[in-house]
């Protein structure tokens, strides 16, 4: 399987996801939630998001096994599909709940909501990955790649960072905006690393398994990422270089999707 595959199945299944997040929550656009009715939704939708997180998991299961077949010589790896639970989701769809508990709540409102469950479903995938990237001693590491679909400024920093040789159990997943930023301006590689997993919502990056360091879905994309970064960023650090970076793309020097191995 390639990454283009990959890529338009997981579009598929976000898609459904998308489609009925938002049948259930646009009814209630000007109707205020209490904070047990928002519960009451979350709790109603978590089935089918759960579903489509383990279809995630799966179609990564999938692309990983072509991948490990094209560039190791042994039976197929064991990859333990992550779980999920409730509490997990609920908490990632907690910053939507103030937004529909006001008198009314706007259609871009909704469709952030959305986002935040198909960034659910699609980590699932990712989390696969990393997983087994973590367990394979075959595997060198694996790498963020963008398909197009929506790449900031962060995002494709990440993807110019190559491919993360760590494990993925002690990654920050939950990192904020300001974590991230306050670990840009100490220099802490380790720690930067570890902001390769976080992914916001709408996000179209996708994780990708290295076995061959001069050899992997999206190297050419990170090279030309990487020798943009530099160019873009001479002469700052820190946050100052994101900063730059972010101008960079906003002034129309930076094309993101340049660096999209899916265009």
């Amino acid at each position: 399987m390639l990454l283009t595959e990959l890529h338009r199945r997981q579009r598929s299944i976000s898609a459904r996801v998308m489609r009925v997040v938002l049948q259930v929550l646009l009814p209630f656009l000007l109707i205020p939630l209490t904070s047990q009715a928002w519960a009451n939704i979350i709790q109603s939708i978590f089935p089918l998001i759960n579903q489509a997180r383990t279809e995630s998991a799966i179609l990564a299961r999938e692309y990983y096994d072509t991948q490990r077949k094209n560039h190791v010589d042994d039976d197929q790896f064991d990859i333990d599909l992550p779980a999920y639970e409730y509490d997990w989701f609920y908490e990632a769809m907690f910053p939507s709940q103030k937004s529909f508990q006001s008198s009314e709540t706007s259609l871009g409102e909704a469709a952030q909501a959305g986002f935040r469950a198909v960034k659910e479903v699609e980590n699932g995938g990712r989390r696969t990955i990393r997983n087994a990237v973590d367990r394979d001693s075959s595997a060198v590491g694996w790498a963020r790649v963008a398909t197009g679909r929506e790449t900031c400024g962060f995002c494709l920093m990440l993807v110019s960072r190559g491919p993360v040789y760590q494990s993925a159990e002690s990654a920050g997943l939950n990192a904020d905006a300001t974590t991230a930023l306050d670990i840009l301006d100490e220099n802490d590689a380790q720690a930067f690393n570890e902001l390769m997993t976080r992914f916001h919502p709408n996000c179209d990056c996708k994780v990708v398994p290295v076995f061959d360091r001069m050899n992997w879905q999206g190297r050419d994309d990170y090279l030309a990422a990487r020798d943009t970064w530099i160019e873009a960023t001479k002469g700052f650090s820190g946050r100052d270089a994101l900063n730059a970076f972010r101008r960079a793309i906003e002034d129309n020097q930076v094309d993101p999707e340049e660096f999209a191995v899916v265009k």
